[in-house]
């Protein structure tokens, strides 16, 4: 199977990572098992990037559950609402990033940018923000739709 990203790319990326990722980091990728293709949509080429993104660092883990089947238990404990799901951690505990469907196009950058703020334990969010954030006492459920470009 070809590669979906570039040489070039790839590349890139690899030196971003080596300069940004601090702390080992999981990506935790719900696929559908077994099916036609056309069942899930995106969900071969989702996990081929997670795989090529991987690849491109030692302290990028991936971990691939295949659904229906016995990680139904790990759909729960995550909290899996539909596939492809692709679930950040950090030291097997999660986050709270999910990216739901295909991390293309502009997605694809802020997957590469979150991977490394986990990894670092920090963001690029101005001082001001982050203390409005620290400042809310509640479970909050933020969702970002976007269409693809």
């Amino acid at each position: 199977m070809a590669k979906l990203l570039s040489k070039k790319d790839a590349t890139a990326i690899k030196g971003f990572f080596d300069q940004n990722l601090v702390e080992p980091v999981t990506m935790r990728l719900f696929v559908q098992d077994g099916g036609q293709p056309d069942d899930c949509m995106y969900c071969t080429e989702t996990q081929q990037i997670a795989e090529e993104v991987s690849e491109l660092s030692d302290k990028i883990k991936l971990a691939v559950h295949k659904v229906p089947g016995k990680e139904d238990a790990e759909l729960k404990r995550y909290d899996v609402q539909r596939v492809p799901a692709l679930i950040l951690e950090k030291a097997d505990a999660d986050s709270g990033v999910r990216f739901y469907g295909i991390p293309s196009g502009y997605e694809f950058g802020t997957l590469i940018e979150d991977l490394a703020d986990l990894s670092a334990g920090q963001t690029k969010l101005a001082p001001d923000i982050v203390k409005q954030v620290e400042a809310v006492q509640k479970d909050v459920t933020i969702k970002v739709f976007v269409t693809p470009t």
